[in-house]
Formats: C-alpha cells, structure tokens, sequence
C-alpha cells in the first residue's frame, strides 16, 4: 500500500482533451475508453510510486514523494497512452501538470495553493502535452532519463492572476513535441492585472458568475466594500478570458470622483482619444461596436449613473460586448443582472462541528477559514489551524460575517496578539453581532467597525501617518510620504517605521516592481476611512496643499528629463503618479489661492499628456484653472496659455489653439519675454499655414526668427525652422525642406529630445519620398513609427503608417500601400482620431503623380490592411528584421 507523501510533494495532475464531445459523439465507446484509460493510468502512477489521491470525471490527481518519480509517470503513461488502441475514438489526449511544493495534508486529500497552482498550469496545456513549473524543473534537470528534454516554454502568467511562472515541456523522441501555443494569460489580449495574494475558495459563485455572463451581456456584482467583488470578477474573468476573442479588460473607476470622466477613463484602456467633432462616447461605440470582448467596470458605486448611461449606450450599439460590473448597488437599467456577492462560507452551526472529533477537517473545508489561515501564517508563518484553535478562528470568521476584508485585517493581528484576544476585542467592538441577531448590524457598519478597531490599536503617530495618507491618489512613493507627511507632531526619521508598522496591520500594502522604487496602496474602503479621519483632524488642506506643492516639484523636476536623453524612463515614472498629479490638480482648482501652482503643474507636465494621449481631462483643467479670477496675467498664465495651446493644436482645435497663443504673445510682449515670443510667433503662423494664409504666415515666422536668432536656443531655432521648411515644400522645393529638417532632427538628436525627433523624421521621411530617396524616407519613418510606440504612444501610430503608404505609392507599390492605408484608417478610427489624412505638400504631390492608384484591387488591398493590429501594420510597413534607427 502506498503511504500518502508529506511535506514537500510533486503533484501531478491529468485530464482528457476534449472528452465532452467524445461522450456526446460516442457515449459506448467511450465508456470503454475511459476504463481502459483509468486502469492503464492507476496502474502507471503507482508503479513509479504515486498515490492518486482524487479522481474526478476522467481528471488524476497524483502525489509523488519526489520530482523525479511524478516524471517517470508523466512519461510513461503518455507512453501507454499513446501505444494503446482505443477502437472507434481514435486516439485520446491527455494533457498532464507537475508542479512541486508543500501541501496541507488531511485524511489523505490534499489542500493549499501549490495544488491550484498545478490546476492552472494543466488548465494552460495541450493534449498529450506535459508541462512542469520551475521549482520541479530545477529538481529534475540534472536527472533525465536518457532522450528526454525540458524545453524552456517561456514565462506565463496563469489564470490565478498570481505572478508569471516560468514554464518547461516535456520533449522525448517518441511523444509528440509541437503543439500550439499555451493557454496562459497572454494568449488572448487582456489588462487583468497581477493579484499580490492568493484567490481562495468562492468554487461556488465563480461556477455562477460564469454561467451568468453566458446568459446576460450585463452582470453587476453587489454589495459592500471588502466583500470581493473586485477579486471575484477578476478571477471570473480570467477563467472565461478564451471566450471573448477581442480580449478582457479591466477599467478601475475607484481614483475618479467626476462622472464626466468615465467614458475616457474607459477609453484609455484602449488607447482612444478625444475627437473634435463628436462625443468620446461616440468614438467608443464605434470602436467596440464590432468587437466580441468584455469589459470590466470596477467600482462603479460613486459614478454609477454614468456607469450606467455608459453601458446601456455601448450594450445597445455593440452586439458581441459584455460587461461585468461591480458595485454597492447595481445600474437599474434594462438587461442588467444583478448579482449580491455573498460573505465568504462558514454555516452558522459552526459551534456544534467545533465539539466533533473531527472539527479541524470540517471546517477547514470553509472558505472564510481557509482564508484565515492563509493570510495569518503570511503574518505569522508558525501559525497552523489545529483541534485546538480551530473553534477561535471559526468564531472571529463568523462574528466578522465572512467579510474578506475584515477577515484578512483580523487575521494580521496575529503577529502581536493571541487568538483568544483577538476574539475578546471583537467581543467589545462587536456586542450586536454576540446578541444572535446578525442582520441587526448592517455589512458597512461591520466592516467601519473592523476599521475602527484597527485604528484604535493603532499609537498616536500610527493615526497621524495613516491619516495623511489619504492625501495620495493610489500608490505613494517612501519619498513622496515622508515629504508630504511629515510636521505637526510627526518627525520625517520615524515615518518608515510607522509606516512599516502600518503595513504590517494590513492597513497598507505594498507592491515592489523589479525596476523601481517600492509603491505603498491604501484599499478602497480603508482610503475613504482614512480620508475621513483627516477632514475630521482638520488636517486635510494643509496636507493636500503640500501633497499638491510635492507633486509640483516633482513635476517641475520631470519636465526636462521628459525633453531629454532619459524621456523614455520619466515618462514611466510621470505615468505610475499620474493620479497623483490629477489629485494634486484637484487641489489647485478646488481650494482658495492655488491657481498659480495648478498651472505651474499642468504646464510642466504638457509634454506628457502629449505622448499619453491625455487630452481631455488636461484642456478641462487648463479651462478651468484659465478662467478663475485670481489667474494673474504673469509669466505662468503665458505658459500656461502657450502649452494649453499646443494641446489644442495636438487636439485638432484650431480655434482654441489661436486663442490661447494670442493671449499668450500679447503676454510674452508686456515681460518682453523673447523666447516665449518667437515660439508663439511660429506657433501662429504654423496655424496660419492651416488656414492656408501664407502671407500671414511668412510674416509672423519672420519675426519670430529676428527675436530667436540672438537668443541661442537650439530647440527654437530647430522649431521656427522647421515651419521654414514646411513653406518651402508649400513652394515645391522638397530639396529645401529635407535639407532644413535634416538639420532640425540632427539637433533634437542631439539634445536627446526623442518625442521632437520623431515628429521632424516624420516630416524627413515624406519630403525624402518626394525626392526619391526611398530608403532614408523608409529609416525615418520607421524612427517615427517604431520610437513613437516604445515612448508609449499609440494615438498617433497613424500619421508614420499613413507616410509609409505614401512611400509605398511613390515606389509604385500599390497593393502595399493601400494595404497601409487601411491599416492606417483601423488605427485612426481605434485611436479616436479625426478621420482626416495627414497633410503636407510632398503627400500632395506624391499623390498627384499617381493617378492610377486607384481601383479594385487597391480597395480590396485597403479593407484587407484595415482587419490589421497595430503590431501587424507595424511589422508590414517596417518590415521583418528591421531594427529601430539608434
């Protein structure tokens, strides 16, 4: 007999590829088959020394005391498998996981994460295909049997949404080794984001939330903060995520207070943009109108009418969409399922299975328990559930009603208290749930009371901190909490201390990415808490004004970093405090005397919304920040007015870039602010050339050159020239306009501003087509192209795909370039940008020596390039092996 293994464990777990249909197409033959498959299976395992501790349908689930046996049974039974015959089925394929770890043992089952994880690997797999995580490869790699290989099948995130998992296959010459891609996370287009804890239990509601989204295109999920909801559609989503061949993602609405912004908060997530001449709704219909995904919405409650006009607006234009909602109460529109997320499981007659012998099994069984027991031997690793202690760990989840979050911040008490204190403190906290009347106590009030019994054990100093960290918008930086925190009552040298203490209690968390500084993130609920406490101290203007005076200097420290050689990495750095900026910017417009530092702030960050595509919310603020009566007329508001106007301008709002670099030069004259000046100037006569007003143009330019020309400046001088070179390919003379802008781009080389660069090798690369210099017109644009994607910006992925068309049309490659040109408009149209085509006079002329592009085919070339991704147009237009220019 063959003796359950202990301690650490190799599981193998195994199961039938597409055994369902097999049982609907041949139900006797395959009756037949699975016996004989069970039998060969069983009698494999355990001859290499496995003990199949669970079968279920035609699933194994095997434990092995080492690696290198569970090996010996992968490879052996797919063996068997293949060498038998199974009559009219043909053939089976069996997919097998191996994956090595320790494991709670109890009356010969097995609990705990290492066996989910062995789940989702096999659940990633093809039939006859064995996969291995890393910790059973680095066991087994240097004891192979003979033939046998382990090929590196990269790294996969898994549909437990824990980290990635490096992934190895199972090579022999005489089992099949090719088998399509795995099934991971990254096969099908998504956004899910990484979860820094387990996903445990809820086998109940995942099984109907996922029969609900088959039934409903609608699916809200109910109830208070810190029940799950988050999670649970999350890992709902995850388990679904091949049904929806468009993909899955996630909107977060949790940092918005305006519901104004929910419809570009869910644009984002695609890279959509605000289009001048209708509505950010409109763009998102028409871009999700044919697409078969489903969208998430998260934390609808405090926008949730415009959550709902959202999706009854998208559901009724968009036939294949679906959306899973959650919320503290649903949409109350028409096709909406709503669905309560109920508390984790714990039966109220805990009390009789604690007197049972065998109390420990039962109950571990629960959810709310194991879930205990999880995140307490996090806080504590010595800690176990016994006989002994498994009554208190069944009260304290049965008083906090199965309240995930309550529990979880109960179960970090363990570090500094007992069991039997935890348990007396929720006795004083919690009298009305020790009457035997639960619903006397609604779920808010359990969970605030959760929190006020954390913050009461909190000292002094704890509150302070933890109270002021409600200043941030999602993560925070060591840095930026010591700077804004400290004073009145708490010293910058002890703030790394609390703060350690406070994450600890499970009051903040911390998230540690591979390349940067540690972030520390508040939970929803905790955070409104929090907030409360401070409004309460009547702390919260002075800290959010020196909250708004960090992120200023920030800001202000960013802004020629994001113009220089190192753009590409403080553009991801403005990008992880983003919210904080737009927090920050809250500040400015709502309390008394900070319109200067709004738009100091918004000013310093414009070249970011630029490359972001984050229009919308940025000219709203600069519209508002403009507008306030104490905005003096000084040298901010000119800036202010100058980078306002350059994102109109970006933003195709010709009439509001005009006025705001008006009022921006008549500023710059009164400081007798040269620099400011000329860039104005050739800012207006660029806009001039717009309204095709050359003589206005030139006139403007020329002065604009007589007040740079003493100054110095590279950049300017780089910028008026350029116009320059614009007017003379207006004139015909490509050659003058290459050769200026040759020189233009050799400068912002030079001084490493990428995001300028690529608009000059934009303007290159189409003057270079018109010459017949192929190939350097093909090197810059694809700079442009390839560079402006790796800076993260996708909006204008069209004008490079569009000018690589143009190329394609002067070397005679119609088919190709009207490929391009659809691939072009799908962008445009993804983007949100105004369908309109880029012009310059070189396109012009190109075009007009092309009359015959032009037909049937060149159509058909152009629908085929607009079913394109944007990473296939790319590779079509640069082609394969091209590398980005250095």
């Amino acid at each position: 007999m063959i003796v359950p293994p202990t301690g650490t464990i190799t599981f193998l777990f195994s199961d039938i590829e597409g055994s369902t249909k097999k049982w609907e197409r041949q139900p006797d033959a395959m009756r037949v088959a699975l016996a004989t498959h069970d039998h060969m299976l069983r009698q494999v395992f355990e001859s290499c020394g496995g003990y199949v501790f669970k079968t279920i349908g035609d699933a194994f689930c095997v434990a092995f005391d080492t690696p290198q046996d569970a090996l010996a049974g992968a490879l052996e039974s797919q063996r068997a498998i293949r060498s038998a015959d199974w009559g009219p089925i043909g053939e089976l394929r069996v997919r097998m996981a191996l994956h090595t770890g320790a494991a709670e043992d109890r009356d010969g089952d097995y609990f705990g994460q290492t066996l989910n994880r062995v789940a989702r690997i096999l659940s990633t797999a093809h039939g006859g295909q064995v996969l291995l995580s890393l910790p059973t490869q680095e066991l087994v790699r240097d004891h192979l049997p003979s033939g046998v290989q382990l090929r590196h099948m990269g790294e996969h995130r898994l549909k437990d949404l824990a980290r990635a998992e490096h992934l190895y296959q199972l090579v022999a010459s005489d089992l099949p080794s090719e088998f399509a891609g795995l099934r991971s996370l990254e096969s099908v287009a998504n956004n899910l984001p990484v979860q820094l804890t387990s996903f445990i239990g809820r086998e109940r509601e995942m099984a109907e939330v996922i029969r609900l989204l088959g039934s409903t295109r609608l699916l809200t999920l109910t109830g208070m903060g810190g029940t799950g909801k988050t999670r649970l559609s999350l890992q709902a989503a995850a388990d679904v995520l091949d049904t929806y061949p468009d993909g899955v993602w996630f909107v977060e609405f949790a940092t918005i207070v305006d519901g104004a912004l929910v419809p570009e908060t869910v644009a984002a997530v695609f890279n959509l943009r605000q289009e001048t001449d209708r509505p950010l709704t409109g763009t998102l219909t028409h871009y999700l109108k044919d697409r078969n995904l489903l969208l998430i919405l998260d934390n609808c409650e405090h926008v949730v009418a415009a959550c709902a006009r959202l999706s009854e607006t998208l559901l009724r234009a968009c036939p294949r969409l679906h959306i899973l909602a959650s919320s503290r109460e649903p949409m109350s529109i028409a096709g909406e399922t709503a669905w309560p997320v109920p508390p984790l499981s714990l039966p109220d007659h805990w009390r009789e299975i604690t007197a049972s012998e065998d109390a420990i099994n039962r109950l571990g069984e629960y959810e709310s328990v194991r879930l205990f027991t999880e995140r307490a031997s996090l806080a504590r690793p010595s800690f176990q559930l016994t006989s002994e202690n498994v009554h208190l760990v069944a009260q304290i989840c049965w008083r906090l009603d199965g309240i995930p979050l309550a529990i979880e911040l109960a179960a970090a008490r363990i570090r500094v208290l007992s069991l039997e204190q935890i348990v007396e403190r929720l006795d004083d906290r919690f009298h009305l749930l020790t009457t035997g009347s639960r619903n006397a106590v609604p779920r808010q009030q359990t969970l605030r009371s959760l929190i006020d019994w954390s913050h009461d054990l909190l000292s002094e100093p704890e509150r302070r901190l933890f109270r002021r960290l409600s200043v941030f918008a999602r993560g925070r930086t060591l840095e930026a909490i010591e700077e804004v925190c400290e004073g009145e009552g708490l010293e910058k040298f002890v703030i790394f201390d609390l703060l350690s203490q406070l994450v600890d209690k499970s009051l903040v968390y911390i998230e540690k990415p591979s390349d940067q500084a540690a972030r520390y993130f508040i939970l929803e609920s905790i955070w409104d808490y929090s907030n409360e406490k401070l409004l309460a101290a009547g702390e919260s203007e002075i800290f959010r004004i020196r909250h708004l005076d960090y992120f200023l200097r920030f800001a202000e420290k960013a802004a020629p970093k994001i113009r220089g050689p190192k753009q590409r990495e403080w553009l991801a750095i403005l990008e992880d405090e983003e919210f904080n900026i737009r927090y920050a910017l809250e500040a400015a417009t709502e309390l008394p005397g900070q319109t200067a530092k709004g738009l100091r702030l918004l000013t310093v960050t414009q070249r970011f919304v630029e490359v972001r595509g984050l229009f919308k919310e940025a000219r709203d603020s600069f519209a508002q920040l403009l507008g306030k009566p104490d905005a003096a007329r000084d040298i901010v508001r000119a800036q202010a007015l100058a980078a306002a106007g350059r994102l109109a301008w970006v933003a195709d709002d010709l009439p509001a870039c005009v006025s705001y670099q008006e009022e921006a030069l008549s500023i710059f004259r009164e400081l007798g602010d040269a620099a400011g000046a000329a860039r104005a100037l050739a800012d207006l006569a660029f806009l001039a050339l717009d309204k095709a007003q050359l003589p206005q143009a030139r006139t403007l330019l020329e002065e604009a050159t007589t007040l740079a020309s003493p100054l110095g400046d590279q950049r300017l001088t780089a910028h008026i020239q350029h116009i320059w070179g614009v007017i003379a390919a207006g004139d015909g003379d490509f050659q003058k306009a290459f050769d200026i802008d040759e020189k233009n781009h050799a400068i912002y080389r030079e001084e490493g501003d990428i995001w300028q660069g690529i608009i000059i090798a934009w303007s290159v690369g189409v003057n270079a087509a018109a010459l017949g210099k192929f190939d350097i017109a093909h090197a810059r644009l694809a700079e442009c192209l390839q560079v402006g994607l790796d800076l993260g910006n996708r909006w204008g992925a069209s004008y490079p795909l569009e000018a690589f068309a143009v190329l394609a049309v002067a070397e005679k490659k119609y088919e190709h370039a009207a490929k391009l040109y659809g691939a072009a408009d799908a962008q445009r149209t993804r983007s949100g940008i105004v369908p309109q085509a880029a012009d310059h006079p070189a396109i012009r002329a190109i075009l007009a020596a092309a009359p015959d592009f032009t037909g049937p085919a060149v159509e058909a070339a152009r629908r085929e390039g607009r079913m394109l991704s944007l990473e296939s147009a790319t590779t079509l237009a640069v082609g394969e092996g091209h590398t980005t220019p250095s």
